[in-house]
């Protein structure tokens, strides 16, 4: 800071001084940026992972109660000596691990932040930390973490001491010998590694702490593949080996049963889905999927899951694995049989035991280099959105508490997918949301086969007919009178109601109607808007600068005219474009609609691809019109709201296809013998997979990631309920992907 012009001459000079945090700092951010005991337990794991540690041991020794007992966490990692404690473990925040993101070892290292061991201050009042590297001496350092606690104190002020010594704890007979023997470790590093124990705990640990603690440290490393398909991820033996055991000692006996190695439950070794693959930088899948029941096994091979044309995501490569589960009583019973072979009839107890393990650990996980991203897939994260995703579509998706899912990325190929400064979470921004994008949409595989496989096929009619078709007595009427020809009153009590219904029927095929409209209608109204928006823009322009040009000084009347005419001849252009589009949304308007007037088919398919020609920009897809020369009496908004969902879903698909491929959707019109007309809607896309074809009318059954599933549904009972015709995918069409033809027969 320097002396102003205008700055008092008689004032003392500035001064200078620097920032100095109070002692209690150190315990504040011990708090702040770990949110609980059990993450901190898990950061200090971290650092024995970043240390190559083969085994980590954490030891609870009892009584479990805030101001007594203790923890500890031994590992047998490569140690520290002075030096390294003193430039690293002691300097906090320090960027060690960002310059060196390699362990001795080869391992991407977890903490770059520098702030993880801060996690022993959470856990009790005191630490010891003892640790050796191979053939150096031994380092201690104690540390009293009340003395942060006053208030007097600066941080500089606290003096943190250690002592340098021949090798005791990690001696080869030490007491770090002794602890890793009795864990019947295969391949321990002996005579180095790190212990710090922690004394006087901050607070009470309970069984539910502890079973939350081990169901966490279940899920903290990378879980070895469980498929060896095309699509599976990497093979058992190129993952690093790495164990955790939980010890408990001078606890209750009630206890007891929570020590031993951290291990998955056997149970959920037999989902009865799972689908495994990977994902590149372009969005492009390899899978594989198996099925329990009825037995499956399937190298769905390469597939395109992202069909953005403006940019690639910034999510990627990735690996994944996702096991699901259907939660009713036979099928767990038929899992827990699979797990279990000798136990034929698995109990209730079994079964709630199940669903109960399941809720703890179901959800999607992120692992970054083989080790756990908190909090994704904890209870109660739903981080994918999809328990709401299945009120949309109960029939099809699936919620968070089936599915146990693993996403795997590298911190060195996912550079965009940033934690948080806690630690915990990802931050939020375009590759997060292209990460959500790209899972669900490989989860969508999954259920659209899960679907198909709970779904079996079903003989159908030849004509599909419409969801009213049931509700007609006739042929009960026909039976009763040839049963009781001389029951009158019965005859006419059936005869009534049968009118009742056919009339109800009519009223709500009615209200059909205007729900497909109006369903229709809200797709148009983003387009009206944001097209809306440009042209009044545009007006506002040139009001704006013909009224600057206007008030220009020394101006001649025939300049004044000539921007005058110019600014109403702009003014007329852009009304014009408003006119089109308030056209665009005349047809489904509320005015009382009398009978229908004749229209052309091929202007109503213009008009139709006039409202998503945009969208087929954005998207890179040609479309080609037709239908000229047919002439119909019909609802025009009927007609539209038919084309513009079949349009849609045809762009969408076609736009799936890869760079270089013909992406293109073909729309054309037919009047047939009979006076029916049919529309035809054709795409360039990968088609509909056998296993789909017998599923996709079905309400809420969509093939696109987060598809409601709605919009076949929709068009088809318009068409069959409404103009008793049908809605068909035909085998064969003008291009090589699905072809769709819409009759009306009725009202045309």
């Amino acid at each position: 800071m320097t002396r102003g012009a205008n700055q008092d001459p008689g004032a003392e000079p500035a001064g200078r001084g620097a920032l100095r945090p109070k002692a209690r700092l150190l315990r504040t951010l011990g708090s702040d940026l770990i949110s609980s005991d059990k993450v901190a337990l898990i950061e200090l794991v971290k650092n024995s992972y970043d240390a190559d540690a083969g085994v980590v041991l954490i030891r609870f020794r009892g009584p479990l109660k805030a101001g007594e007992g203790g923890i500890e966490v031994w590992d047998d990692g490569h140690g520290m000596d002075a030096a390294t404690l003193q430039s690293s473990w002691l300097d906090i925040a320090t960027d060690t691990k960002r310059r060196n993101p390699r362990s001795d070892g080869g391992r991407r290292v977890l903490g770059e932040k520098g702030i993880g061991r801060l996690a022993a201050a959470r856990l009790g009042e005191e630490m010891l930390l003892t640790t050796r590297k191979q053939d150096a001496d031994e380092v201690k350092l104690l540390i009293d973490w009340t003395d942060f606690d006053r208030e007097d104190a600066y941080l500089d002020e606290i003096e943190v001491a250690w002592e340098v010594g021949a090798p005791d704890v990690f001696a080869a007979n030490g007491a770090a010998a002794a602890a890793f023997s009795e864990l019947d470790a295969d391949g321990w590093h002996q005579e180095r590694g790190t212990v710090l124990q922690v004394d006087r705990l901050s607070r009470k640990w309970t069984r539910d702490d502890l079973l939350e603690l081990r169901t966490a440290l279940t899920r903290l490393i990378r879980p070895r593949p469980q498929g060896s398909g095309a699509g599976s991820t990497k093979d058992a033996s190129t993952e690093p080996d790495f164990q955790i055991v939980l010890e408990l000692t001078d606890v209750d006996d009630t206890l007891e049963d929570l020590a031993g190695p951290i291990e998955p439950s056997a149970d959920l070794r037999t989902p009865h889905y799972r689908l495994s693959g990977s994902i590149d930088v372009n969005g492009s899948a390899t899978l594989h999927y198996e099925q329990q029941d009825p037995p499956e096994t399937q190298d769905i091979g390469v597939m395109q899951l992202w069909n953005l044309e403006d940019r690639p995501p910034q999510a990627g490569p990735f690996e994944f694995e996702i096991s699901v589960w259907d939660r009713e009583k036979t099928a767990l019973q038929r899992s827990l049989q699979a797990a279990n072979p000798e136990n034929t009839a698995p109990s209730a107890s079994d079964l709630k035991g199940f669903r109960d393990t399941m809720d703890e650990v179901a959800g999607v996980s992120i692992y970054r280099d083989g080790f756990r991203v908190l909090p994704f897939g904890e209870s109660g994260d739903d981080w994918l959105g999809l328990d709401l995703r299945r009120v949309q579509s109960p029939t099809l998706r699936l919620s968070n508490n089936q599915i146990i899912g693993h996403v795997f990325i590298g911190a060195d190929t996912n550079e965009s997918l940033k934690d948080q400064s806690n630690r915990e979470g990802i931050l939020a921004g375009v590759a997060y949301a292209d990460l959500q994008s790209l899972v669900r949409a490989a989860l969508n595989q999954l259920e659209q086969r899960r679907y198909g496989a709970r779904h079996p096929k079903k003989e159908q009619p030849e004509r599909k007919g419409g969801l009213f078709e049931r509700f007609d007595l006739g042929e009960i009427s026909t039976a009763l009178k040839q049963s009781y020809p001389g029951d009158k009153r019965l005859h006419g009590l059936i005869d009534e109601k049968n009118r009742d219904i056919q009339e109800g029927v009519t009223q709500v095929q009615n209200v059909l109607s205007r729900y497909s409209r109006l369903a229709t209608l809200g797709a148009l109204i983003d387009r009206v808007l944001h097209d809306g928006r440009t042209v009044v823009t545009r007006l506002k322009n040139i009001a704006r600068f013909g009224t600057r040009d206007l008030n220009k000084s020394n101006l001649k009347d025939s300049d004044k005219i000539s921007i005058a005419l110019g600014s109403m001849t702009d003014t007329a252009e852009q009304a014009e474009l408003l006119s089109s589009l308030f056209k665009q949304i005349e047809p489904f308007g509320g005015r009382k609609r009398g009978r229908p007037k004749q229209i052309s088919v091929g202007e109503v398919i213009d008009r139709a691809i006039s409202i998503l020609q945009q969208e087929a920009d954005d998207r890179s897809v040609q479309l080609v019109g037709g239908g000229a020369g047919i002439a119909v009496k019909i609802d025009e908004a009927e007609l539209l709201t038919v084309l513009v969902n079949l349009i849609q879903n045809a762009i969408y698909w076609a736009a799936t296809q890869p760079q270089g491929i013909e992406r293109k959707v073909v729309v054309d019109a037919r009047s047939n013998d009979d006076g029916s007309v049919t529309l035809i809607v054709s795409d360039s896309g990968p088609g509909v997979p056998s296993a789909n074809r017998d599923h996709i009318f079905d309400p809420y059954f969509s093939s696109k990631p987060d598809g409601v599933g709605l919009g076949l549904s929709i068009v088809g009972n318009l068409v069959e309920d409404i103009y008793a015709g049908e809605l068909m995918l035909v085998d064969e069409g003008p291009l090589d992907g699905a072809t769709f033809e819409a009759t009306f027969r009725r009202r045309v």
